[in-house]
């Protein structure tokens, strides 16, 4: 926030819109500071691990060496770069008109936005009515959910080079996700209560950023799709960064309940061609 901004606030006549604006200001400026913490914390991390000291790095950042260890070890955590900067809206469709093909579980959405708050994002959870096109010309979009639910999303989940989800039907049991490359359909066959979730970060259809997709082939899969962002993101991130991409979930789950009790990678982390490797903050500019 500049002063210019703080000084229009300050001018706002009404004390009750100018304690709103002063509000939102707050907040709009604590998402700023985590996002600048986590760069910060990201550009340390991988300056440490090319061979620099603390030391070394604190000169370079006109800080001391202990300040760049405290900073190094406090704040939002940097694999959450994964999931670009800004606030982010979670999209899930609209199921109070019942069950519906390729919806996620009704807990997905909450327990992602949880997990996504805690890395220091503001989150919105945003419902879309199914079967209609959606606006996904958006930056900061998470899809939760699968090609049934919207041409948009078919369209969307189509560009994918390296992993075909089709259209599941009414009454097919037999869903499943090929892996062109292996040249391989993967469904959920095991005797264990087992699912498969797809995640991907696809291009928007103008090509001005990218849409981050979570789709369980049932319900457990998206369960265990949040599940694997909460416990291997770490792992995403170093494989994946801001690059397009795409992988296959491995989700086991309890037969009564169906909460996940593990879900790990189920395929390599496919990337797509060609590789953007500029930041997401540089494409979504453009």
């Amino acid at each position: 926030m500049s002063a210019d901004d703080v000084a229009r606030i300050f001018a706002i006549e009404d004390k009750v819109e100018r304690l709103k604006a002063a509000t939102e200001g707050v907040a709009a400026a604590q998402q700023t500071i985590n996002e600048l913490t986590r760069i910060r914390r990201a550009v340390i991390r991988e300056l440490h691990a090319e061979g620099w000291t603390f030391a070394r790095i604190g000169a370079a950042a006109g800080l001391s060496r202990a300040r760049i260890h405290q900073v190094s070890t406090q704040g939002p955590a940097p694999e959450g770069l994964f999931f670009g900067h800004g606030p982010l809206t979670l999209l899930v469709p609209d199921t109070r008109a019942g069950r519906l093909i390729g919806a996620p579980d009704p807990a997905a959405a909450p327990r992602l936005a949880e997990q996504l708050r805690d890395l220091g994002f503001a989150v919105t959870i945003e419902p879309f009515p199914p079967g209609r096109p959606i606006d996904l010309l958006r930056d900061g979009l998470i899809v939760l959910g699968g090609p049934e639910l919207s041409p948009s999303l078919r369209h969307l989940i189509a560009a994918d080079p390296r992993l075909r989800r089709a259209v599941a039907r009414p009454g097919d049991g037999r869903r499943g996700i090929e892996d062109r490359a292996a040249r391989r359909i993967y469904r959920p066959a095991s005797p264990e209560p087992h699912d498969i979730a797809y995640l991907a970060r696809l291009p928007r259809p103008d090509g001005r950023g990218s849409i981050l997709v979570l789709d369980g082939l049932h319900p457990p899969g998206s369960l265990g799709a949040v599940r694997l962002l909460a416990t291997r993101l770490a792992t995403l991130h170093e494989r994946a960064a801001n690059r397009r991409f795409s992988v296959l979930v491995g989700v086991r789950y309890e037969r009564t309940t169906g909460e996940p009790v593990d879900a790990d990678l189920l395929t390599p982390v496919y990337l797509h061609e060609p590789v953007d490797s500029r930041p997401q903050a540089v494409r979504q500019r453009r």
